[in-house]
């Protein structure tokens, strides 16, 4: 009885932590005792049994009740039975034994960023000012803890390259001087990327560029660029791989946000948690592209957020149960990466307590060890411990907001895509120009139409809270991204095309029309001209010398000591003929009149209004220009004739259809749709006519149930009719859309069907729209183009991730064995493939929780039937997306068919064509110039590779030249410049670096090789 009144302590649990001290060169490992005293304080002693050692640690005071008691014992490094007596007044009070494992030396590196929002937070500018004071406080913060110990030094990552291209626009010379300073200390990262993008929606140099400003840095300070950021985003671009490993850069750290599991509606993450990562543990794997590079990809669960814990005591009572669940859940590695945040904002300022809460704790234990860190150093560990032993993933990760979210800006949107063909063509021009003619290379306007497309296609689409003035004002600068874009990239186009046509020798006295091609193959193609050509941003001054005057006048130009020439008016009225200058050959032209201000073409109305004052705002030349050499231009002559020769066509439009020699497109006019596409030479029909919709059907659809509208009143009648193209008009109208104008059209020599429509949307909220395209291919096989790959959904995609909506570039096709059918939309980059489905947009940003949200994603085998559906518009949003969208909305398609597979049907060379029409320039006069009237400058001699990109050198060293390769074969590819002479060649990684000398196998020519799906950049250099 006396022996049990004794024993007044009891060991209830003993279990291991992960906390480490070191005690004379020795590590000593925490453990915990939860002890029962049902008596008063006392003091007492543990004896541990391990194996053949022992130890007797004293605890000095038991207090009554139950507690937990930290004791330190030699560090456990394998697996063993461990034995606790429990000591009081020399009495056992108590025994335990348990096995006992060896824990993690863990290593966490903090790494201290704060998120780049240009808005949501404030107003773009004063964001941009805001974070000009943050890097002012994270120099100070370097200087305050030069002194610490190099694990709690200050340290900071950039996230996003804006703001510190900001920053040194706007401060002193010795303030970069330090700047520069600390970032090749290593105290500062700069990431790669310009922005936080929307990778999918940018077109594949677009997404290229997106590092150039970093680089930029880079080239001129001498500072290192190692890793890649991309925050907030629920979905990444296959093509980020490839342009990543392409410029050096090994490491992502996309800060991917588990949007999904926000409130109470918890559905599954954006990928197959078993079979890549689950949603909450973080973890690496290998990205690889489709060109075969890798990128060592991590994945923190914080997502754009992070850790900000205010002081010591909050880091100590946190951080042990995060380790300790990351052990449970056989979490591999002893390293991990966190982000910290200064404040639960994104565009959080820096906070210097982070270096001394990193500093108290590394004064007390050994491990876990806290790191004050950049990506780079949390890399470069985990890459020499644990690369070997990483899983590779390959494909995209279909987005399932910010894309769907782009729609509901659908007009800024659909600007921004035209220019980014348009910019692309400014920069191969401008760069030919400026070689052929004293035109000056326009570096900065370049510079600033790239930054401004790269800013509207930046994730920031408006304020935390979207209604407002801060709302309106916030997307009145976000708009205006898109909209100076296109105006400097279509007067950096007009100019530089015009100073060429100045260089072309014509000898005679007569109108020429120009026709240029900006892509790397020969087209036959229709061009529209005219007569009145929407003049450029800027009108530069010149010196004109009127007749019979002494004195010269300084004047402005729409173009460049010029203005631009436009075909003469009477050509409306009095006979001409368009004369093929290489052959000689009379050209079929046909002059179309705008007479509907509601018509589906660019800026109808504001021609119509214009057309009142001056009638040539109202008409347009269209003829189909014959072989126009690749990456160059032909010439037409226009002169005056007795009589308009007659052409036949053999396009034939009726009430309810239209024919032509490939086609037979049939209406119905009762819904406004396209009932049957018959292939005359495929010898089948094209559209499903079991489907639940027919072809170019606007579907408009209630968020809050889930149900279609019922179809408007439509009207179908007679369009255009010439020797050159026909078509039909449909107009209507829908619930929340007052006015529907739609015109299908079909050429006389081009296989292929354009369909323009254009809706007016009124303020009517919660409606889902899209088209529809339901093509009848049996066995049905997708593909896309995305941005820098080509992607077969499901197949080409992270496992269990999103298959209700894509993302495309150029163009779309579905095929079997025998015959495929493709799809390019110029406005318009969400695509769905297979029917209708729900959607899929977090509930972080849709409004009205959707039918059918949550579902699960397609697998594969799922695909069965030939559709698609174009999703152009929906405004469901609780945040950041406008929740209401008004005006009128323009959206351009064309269909093309082919035999056998895509890469036969050359279907690249059809969407681009599309979404690069021929650009026709107009000249006066017998004149002498140096250039020929038809020329190439710059040839590719294999059909399969596509001339990205030609521009000046960053660095004024010779001229640039990107090619890819567009159908998965390795390829030797040989690369004429007729207009610039070789004197060195250089292949170059994406950001323009050189990597090896390429040999010159004619003063104009260069061979070089291409990778499968891959991109390769050249320099040369001439005299």
């Amino acid at each position: 009885m006396l022996e049990k009144l004794t024993k007044f302590l009891v060991i209830e649990k003993v279990s291991s932590t992960i906390f480490f001290v070191e005690e004379e060169g020795n590590l000593k490992q925490g453990i915990d005792i939860l002890i029962e005293n049902r008596e008063n304080p006392t003091r007492a002693n543990v004896e541990i049994k391990l194996g053949l050692k022992k130890e007797n640690i004293e605890i000095e005071r038991v207090d009554k009740g139950r507690r937990s008691y930290r004791i330190y014992i030699p560090e456990i490094q394998k697996r063993m039975n461990a034995q606790f007596v429990l000591f009081a007044n020399g009495k056992v009070q108590d025994k335990k034994t348990i096995n006992l494992e060896s824990r993690k030396h863990w290593q966490i590196y903090l790494v201290h960023l704060s998120h780049h929002d240009l808005g949501y937070t404030d107003l773009p500018t004063n964001v941009l000012q805001e974070h000009d004071s943050f890097i002012d406080d994270v120099l100070r913060f370097c200087e305050e803890t030069k002194e610490f110990p190099f694990e709690s030094k200050f340290k900071y990552t950039i996230e996003q390259a804006w703001s510190i291209i900001h920053f040194i626009k706007n401060r002193p010379k010795e303030t970069i001087d330090k700047l520069i300073q600390f970032i090749k200390k290593g105290q500062i990262e700069v990431t790669a990327f310009f922005g936080n993008e929307i990778s999918e929606l940018c077109s594949h140099e677009e997404l290229i560029r997106l590092m150039y400003p970093s680089f930029s840095l880079k080239h001129k300070y001498g500072i290192p660029i190692r890793s890649a950021e991309l925050a907030d985003i629920p979905g990444l671009s296959w093509g980020l791989v490839k342009v990543l490993a392409g410029a050096g850069v090994k490491y992502f750290a996309p800060g991917l946000p588990d949007y999904f599991s926000w409130g109470k509606r918890k559905v599954h993450i954006f990928w197959d948690e078993s079979s890549v990562l689950p949603r909450d543990l973080p973890g690496a794997f290998l990205w690889q592209g489709q060109d075969g590079a890798k990128v060592l990809f991590w994945y923190g669960e914080l997502g754009a957020g992070g850790l900000s814990w205010w002081d010591y005591q909050e880091a100590f009572s946190k951080l042990p149960d995060m380790l300790d669940k990351l052990e449970k859940k056989d979490y591999p590695f002893d390293i991990i990466r966190y982000r910290f945040i200064g404040g639960h904002r994104d565009n959080s300022p820096p906070a210097l307590r982070l270096s001394y809460i990193v500093r108290e704790w590394n004064k007390r234990w050994a491990y876990p060890k806290l790191i004050v860190a950049t990506n780079s150093d949390f890399f470069e560990q985990l890459e020499r411990k644990w690369e070997k032993k990483l899983p590779v993933f390959r494909g995209e990760l279909p987005n399932t907001d910010y894309t769907v979210g782009a729609t509901s800006t659908a007009k800024e949107t659909g600007i921004n895509r035209v220019t980014h063909n348009q910019l692309h063509s400014a920069e191969k021009f401008a760069t030919i120009s400026a070689v052929v003619s004293d035109y000056s290379y326009p570096n900065l306007t370049l510079n600033k139409a790239y930054e401004d497309m790269l800013l509207y296609d930046e994730h920031t689409w408006g304020m935390a809270h979207p209604l407002g003035p801060a709302q309106e004002a916030h997307w009145s600068e976000k708009s205006s991204f898109a909209y100076r874009a296109s105006a400097l990239s279509q007067d950096v186009l007009l100019k530089s095309l015009n100073k060429i046509v100045d260089e072309i020798k014509m000898p005679n006295n007569d109108y020429h029309i120009v026709v240029f091609n900006s892509l790397s193959w020969k087209r036959t193609e229709v061009v529209r001209t005219p007569l009145k050509v929407q003049t450029p941003c800027g009108r530069p001054m010149y010196l004109e010398y009127p007749e019979n005057e002494v004195s010269p006048r300084l004047v402005s130009g729409s173009a460049i000591g010029r203005n631009i020439i436009n075909l003469p008016q009477d050509i409306i009225e009095k006979s001409y003929e368009l004369i093929d200058v290489d052959t000689n050959e009379r050209i079929p032209y046909q002059i179309v009149k705008l007479n509907d201000p509601k018509a589906p073409v660019p800026y109808a109305s504001y021609q119509y209004a214009l057309g009142g004052v001056d009638p040539a705002h109202l008409f347009e030349i269209v003829f189909i220009a014959k072989d126009i050499p690749p990456m160059g231009y032909k010439t037409y002559r226009v002169i005056p004739c007795k009589e308009t020769s007659d052409f036949t066509s053999n396009i034939e439009v009726r009430e309810e259809s239209i024919e032509n020699r490939f086609f037979k497109v049939i209406l119905d006019s009762k819904m406004g749709v396209i009932r049957s596409i018959y292939d005359k030479e495929l010898q089948r029909e094209l559209v499903d006519q079991d489907a639940s919709h027919k072809l170019n059907q606007l579907i408009i659809r209630s968020v809050e149930t889930g149900k279609e509208e019922k179809p408007g009143i439509w009207r179908v009648c007679k369009g255009a009719s010439g020797p050159v193209y026909g078509s039909l008009r449909i107009s209507g109208e829908a619930n929340g859309y007052p006015q529907i104008t739609e015109e299908i059209i079909l050429y006389d020599k081009i296989k292929r069907i354009d369909i323009f429509n254009r809706i007016l949307k009124d303020s009517t909220p919660f409606l889902e729209t899209y088209f529809a395209f339901p093509f009848k291919v049996e066995n049905p096989s997708f593909r896309f183009e995305g941005c820098n790959s080509i992607i077969e959904p499901l197949k080409d995609q992270f496992p269990g991730s999103n298959s209700d909506y894509y993302t495309m570039q150029y163009w779309a096709s579905v095929s079997n064995k025998e015959m495929g059918v493709a799809l390019s939309s110029i406005e318009a980059p969400v695509i769905e493939f297979g029917g209708l489905w729900p959607g899929y947009v977090s509930q972080a940003h849709h409004g009205i929780t959707p039918q059918g949200f949550g579902h699960d994603f397609l697998k594969g085998g799922e695909l069965k039937k030939g559709h698609m559906y174009s999703y152009v518009m929906v405004n469901n949003f609780r945040t950041n997306f406008q929740p209401v969208q008004v005006g009128e909305r323009l959206f351009r398609y064309s269909i093309f068919t082919y035999k056998k597979d895509w890469k036969r049907g050359r279907v690249y060379q059809f969407g681009w064509s599309f979404q690069n029409p021929l650009i026709p320039v107009c000249m006066k006069g017998k004149k002498e110039g140096t250039l020929p009237a038809s020329y190439s400058f710059c040839e590719v001699d294999k059909p399969n590779v596509l001339l990205l990109t030609l521009k000046q050198a960053e660095d004024g060293e010779g001229l640039i030249m990107r090619l890819m390769e567009t159908e998965g074969k390795n390829t030797d590819v040989k690369v004429t410049l007729p207009f610039f002479t070789i004197t060195k060649a250089y292949q170059t990684n994406l950001v323009e670096e050189n990597e090896k000398i390429l040999s010159i196998i004619k003063k104009h020519s260069i061979e070089v090789f291409v990778k499968a799906f891959g991109i390769t950049t050249i320099r040369v250099q001439g005299i």
